[in-house]
Formats: structure tokens, C-alpha cells, sequence
């Protein structure tokens, strides 16, 4: 059985996940991490390889992971990459997504924070760009700018980005 993205995009379990996750974060002054930025990251991982030309099914990946990559806030801001990687292995699984794409899914979740990413395939370094790109003051929750971590500073610095990709011709 195939699972798309918008399959994971309408998930009640899934969409609980993230807004639970979202919520935690505010509560301890952590950058907005809500269906906004789960879904710019979606869309950003997949336009990136649909413009290098990746296959459709790999795009579709992309978005998947996009969409799920902060998922393991639920439990902690600290290895939350790794605790969604798994959390996202139950649930596509659950879900019947084939092992080799619950593979590509969780790879690119697991490897997709800064303190420990690594592009170990496409999915996972369109992942960590689209995540990286999703810059905006409007993240930014904590109004004491003497308090900013790296995260505020970065996103209250830009009122809006925006991502432009030239492939070599």
C-alpha cells in the first residue's frame, strides 16, 4: 500500500503529534514549530527535488519526511530527531507504507538536526535545506531579544525567506 503525503498530512494521530509537540515548545519559549512550519519544510523538500529532477515517488518522500521531521518534540527539544525517526517508523508502518520507504523516511527524520545532520541520501538533504530555509520572524516566541537563542536571533533577523533554486543548465 502506498502512503502519500497527503495521507500523512490528514492523519488525526500525526496532526496530534505535532500540535502537542508545538505547544510543548511554546511552553519553554521555543521557536514556533506548528503546521506552518511543518508544512513550508514539506513543500520546500519536495519542490527541491522535483527541480532536480528526482522521480515523483522520491518527491513525495520528501514531503512525507518534511512533514513528520519534528514530530519527536512530543517527548523532548533534546534527540527529538531520533525520537521522531522512530515515532515515525510506527506510524508509517502502522499505516502500511512499504519498509524501504519507511527506511527513506526516518533516515532523512533522523539526520535532519543541526547538532547531529548529516545528508546521508536526497530525502535527508532536502530535508535539512527546506528545514534550514524556514526563516521568519513570526517563529519567533520569546519577546526578549536579550534572552534569544541562535534559533530567535536567526529568524528575527528576516521578515520573510524565501527559497530559489538554479540546477546548473
Amino acid at each position: 500500500m502506498n502512503v502519500t503525503y497527503e495521507d500523512v498530512r490528514s492523519s488525526e494521530e500525526i496532526r496530534t503529534y505535532i500540535k502537542q509537540a508545538d505547544e510543548s515548545l511554546k511552553a519553554i519559549g521555543y521557536t514556533e514549530h506548528s503546521f506552518a512550519h511543518c508544512t513550508k519544510v514539506a513543500k520546500v523538500a519536495g519542490d527541491l527535488l522535483e527541480k532536480l529532477e528526482y522521480d515523483a515517488h522520491e518527491v513525495e518522500l520528501a514531503r512525507i519526511a518534511g512533514f513528520m521531521h519534528d514530530i519527536g518534540n512530543v517527548v523532548n527539544r533534546i534527540d527529538h530527531a531520533q525520537s521522531g525517526a522512530m515515532m515515525a517508523f510506527r506510524i508509517l508502518d502502522k499505516m502500511g507504507m512499504p519498509p524501504e520507504d519507511v527506511a527513506t523516511v526516518i533516515t532523512a527524520i533522523g539526520n535532519h538536526d543541526e547538532q547531529t545532520a548529516a545528508a546521508v541520501n536526497a530525502v535527508a538533504a532536502a530535508l535539512i535545506i527546506a528545514d534550514k530555509t524556514d526563516v521568519r520572524r513570526s517563529r519567533v516566541r520569546n519577546r526578549s531579544t536579550i534572552n534569544f537563542d541562535i534559533h530567535d536571533r536567526v529568524n528575527y533577523a528576516a521578515e520573510k525567506s524565501d527559497v530559489i533554486l538554479e540546477p546548473d543548465s
